[in-house]
């Protein structure tokens, strides 16, 4: 029977697939923003003007770095677990060697807080006039921490 079902799995290679795609997509976009900062940091009016914000270019970057990571981690993750299960994981970095659909969970769980943090950090940098409903962002990534912290706490 378990023979029947395996060719099935490499219908995952059309999600790793897209998904590597989506990260390739957000590390272009990154670098275009790194530039557009860097260009901005190197003109003649170094200052921050309104309307150039050069750091907060950089930042965006670093958004897309991240939103690009989660991308690699779960495509990556993905084909590890149901496309190369039975391969040895030497090639592998022994951060994304998961076994497990568990592992891969916390694996994002945790790069997820770190995007979302960074996130939040450049969103609160764009505003200046902060609202309560600016809180949701934080108030979010403290529950996520705080579950995580339980799940761990648990095992």
């Amino acid at each position: 029977m378990l023979n029947k079902i395996t060719p099935f799995r490499y219908i995952y290679a059309v999600a790793v697939i897209f998904t590597l795609i989506n990260a390739v997509f957000f590390i272009g976009s990154g670098v275009a923003k790194s530039i557009k900062g860097y260009k901005g940091f190197f003109r003649s009016d170094f200052l921050v003007t309104e309307g150039h914000h050069p750091g907060l270019h950089l930042l965006e970057a670093l958004d897309a770095f991240m939103i690009s990571l989660v991308f690699m981690i779960f495509g990556l993750g993905i084909a590890r677990l149901f496309i190369f299960d039975k391969t040895e994981g030497k090639t592998i970095p022994k951060w994304l060697n998961v076994y497990s659909l568990e592992e891969l969970k916390v694996l994002l769980w945790r790069t997820i807080l770190f995007a979302l943090v960074t996130f939040s950090v450049t969103d609160f940098l764009k505003d200046n006039a902060l609202t309560w409903e600016d809180l949701i962002l934080p108030l979010i990534i403290l529950i996520l921490a705080a579950s995580l912290f339980l799940v761990h706490k648990r095992e």
